[in-house]
Parts: C-alpha cells; structure tokens; sequence
C-alpha cells in the first residue's frame, strides 16, 4: 500500500530531527518573502507543507511528489524567529515574521489550519519577549 503523502513528510522529518525533538503538529500554509515596495497582492505564493516541532518550523514544498530530506523549503529554530505581527482575519489568518538573518516572511494559514496558526503563534510568543 502506498504511503500517504503525511506519511512522507513525517518520515523525512523523523530523519532530521534532532534527538529529543518532537513533533507537534502538522499543516498547510501558504507563504512570501516581503520585498519593499511591491504590495501584498503582487508577491508569489507558494503553498507548503508545514511541520511544527517543539523546537523550530520546517516547510516543504508542494510541488514535488518525492520527498527527501534535503528538500525542506525553510527550516528555522523560534529562538531565530521574531512575529512582527500576527492577525486572524477571514479568510485567512496572517502572520509577519523575520528571521535571524533579516529575510521577512508573510505566512497565510486557511480556516481549517487555524489551530496550527496559533500554536505558531504561542511557540514565537517567547522568542518576542
């Protein structure tokens, strides 16, 4: 039988954890790097697939069929994450994060994602105190 595509992404997880790491939820999100100066609406979107540990972020693209582990998108500590700014609205929740490096990044998470959103949310909430 063939293995589902959560299946896959929690195997390649599995493999780049570190050892006492957890996994604590999984998802999908659409998200851009912010460019100055070019509106919301004009940045390219990507959908990924998201895992949420109890340490960092890790975000697979959609796109491929096969996974492996060298094709995590983004993956990054919270200890490395600072929430600018996170909104709830309809129909898509919003976050605005920057990260260690100065690269700032717009996250969407559908209604049905939305619990995941704010474990996000509760996991940076230390990080921006």
């Amino acid at each position: 039988m063939r293995e589902s595509r959560n299946e896959r992404i929690l195997g390649v997880v599995q493999r780049v954890l570190d050892p006492e790491e957890q996994v604590e939820a999984r998802g999908v999100c659409w998200a851009a790097v912010r460019r100055p100066k070019v509106p919301l609406f004009l940045l390219g979107r990507h959908q990924y697939d998201v895992v949420l540990t109890d340490r960092r972020m890790l975000m697979f693209s959609r796109r491929r069929r096969r996974l492996r582990p060298d094709d995590v998108a983004f993956a990054k500590r919270f200890s490395a994450l600072t929430l600018e700014s996170a909104r709830g609205g309809f129909p898509l929740a919003r976050h605005h994060i920057a990260t260690d490096t100065g690269r700032r990044l717009i996250i969407e998470w559908r209604p049905r994602h939305r619990a995941l959103a704010r474990r996000f949310t509760t996991a940076l909430a230390p990080a921006a105190s």
